[in-house]
Order: C-alpha cells, then sequence, then structure tokens
C-alpha cells in the first residue's frame, strides 16, 4: 500500500481530527453503496480504510512514523530474519553441531 498519509491526504503533522475528517470525506466519496459496480472505487475505498487503521490509532502511527511497520501495518523487516541459533545454540536442538557443545569443547557426539 501507498503511505497512509499520501492515501488520505493529510500532512504527516497532522491532528487526529484532521486524520478522521479526512478519512470520513474519503469514506463517503468511495463507498461501495454510492459506487455500485465500480471497481476502483471499491479500491480506493479499501485503501482509506487500511490507511485510517493505522493513523487513526495512535500507537500504530508511532510505529509507522518509527519505520517500525510499513503502509500495510506489516513489521519491517530488520535485515537480521533467518539468522537463528544465536541464543541458545539452535543446530545442537536439531542434532547438528551447535555452538555451545564447540564452546565446551564437545564434539556432535557429546
Amino acid at each position: 500500500m501507498r503511505n497512509p498519509y499520501d492515501v488520505l491526504g493529510v500532512p504527516k503533522g497532522a491532528s487526529e481530527t484532521d486524520i478522521k475528517k479526512a478519512y470520513r470525506k474519503l469514506a463517503k466519496a468511495y463507498h461501495p453503496d454510492r459506487n455500485a459496480g465500480d471497481a476502483k472505487a471499491k479500491d480506493r475505498f479499501a485503501e482509506a480504510n487500511s490507511a485510517y487503521e493505522i493513523l487513526g490509532d495512535a500507537g500504530k502511527r508511532g510505529q509507522f512514523d518509527r519505520g517500525e511497520i510499513d503502509g500495510d501495518g506489516k513489521p519491517r523487516a530488520s535485515g537480521f530474519e533467518g539468522f537463528g541459533g544465536f541464543g541458545g545454540g539452535g543446530g545442537a536442538r536439531a542434532g547438528g553441531f551447535g555452538f555451545e557443545q564447540a564452546a565446551r569443547g564437545r564434539g556432535a557426539g557429546g
């Protein structure tokens, strides 16, 4: 999704009241009941709802502003996902040679 601020047409420093007003205006304009059969209006309505879900919630808005979540509300990748096994010898639990065994001078057999 696009930037929620852009979707609602409000600046980053907008008040909660301004965000709510912008959302209501878009929701009214693109509501499916007013635009039956218009797929673009349906998509815009859904996009406005998603944007308001983030910006209308102070906690989620803060997370978005800090870059912790993306425009869909999903956590942003920190770049370190997929590097498991560093905290507790994860490889050893799977039957392999883990960090803890190596540190204690033990081989894979024990």
